[in-house]
């Protein structure tokens, strides 16, 4: 047979603005809040959302950089650290006993033009400079309480650095460096609380294996270098 769907939130007010696949009855969305589909073939995304947050987003970690240019000697230093924060405002399904554990945390650092080549290195994971286009990607992994991965280098400048326009960091001129890029996600923990309260299937004779996981990701998590 053709499935039909309908799915419900425990708290469907928590949306504030969503797009859906076109396979979604939106006028039903409209008058009771709830999603009633019939699936295409293969995987698809349902729907898009925002939500109503009351305050901040606190994200579950940090990411602490320093950058310094000696422009009189056409060199520098970086510094970055990243960490679990101590507080967050992630939400998760249930009674939650396990320590927080962050993944796939990775930060991409883009060097201004000042910078001519960068020697880095790190105590978690890996880095890699890419000489054409001036970034740097550490692959740091996981992050845990307790650990601080650090990454530390030094840099080379272009001569005559400092007459590049911009406002500087500590040290004189210069060009400002960009924003550091930080990504990262949390299995089974959600930002908005947005939590499904059922899913009904009818027009099949078997019966489904029916299971939610939610994942935070960072999304467009960008941190100033000072």
């Amino acid at each position: 047979g053709v499935p039909d769907l309908v799915l419900s939130f425990v708290d469907p007010g928590l949306i504030d603005d969503c797009s859906f696949h076109p396979c979604v009855r939106y006028n039903r969305f409209e008058r009771d809040r709830i999603v009633s589909f019939v699936p295409p073939d293969g995987a698809f995304e349902l729907m898009r959302y925002r939500v109503n947050t009351q305050g901040n987003v606190a994200a579950p970690c940090y990411c602490q950089p320093q950058l310094n240019f000696e422009y009189a000697n056409d060199q520098g230093s970086i510094i970055v650290i990243v960490g679990l924060r101590a507080q967050n405002t992630l939400i998760f399904p249930g009674n939650r006993n396990n320590a927080l554990v962050v993944e796939d945390v990775m930060v991409v650092i883009p060097f201004s033009r000042a910078v001519r080549t960068a020697n880095l290195k790190v105590t978690t994971g890996s880095v890699l400079f890419d000489e054409a286009t001036k970034v740097a990607k550490w692959t740091v992994g996981k992050l845990v309480a307790d650990k601080y991965p650090q990454l530390t280098g030094t840099i080379m400048l272009q001569p005559n650095a400092n007459g590049f326009s911009g406002s500087g960091s500590s040290g004189g001129g210069g060009e400002e460096a960009p924003p550091i890029q930080m990504d990262w996600k949390v299995s089974m923990a959600s930002v908005s609380g947005l939590a499904i309260q059922s899913l009904q299937l009818t027009n099949e004779k078997y019966k489904p294996y029916k299971g939610v996981r939610t994942i935070a990701k960072s999304g467009k998590f960008h941190i100033r270098t000072v």
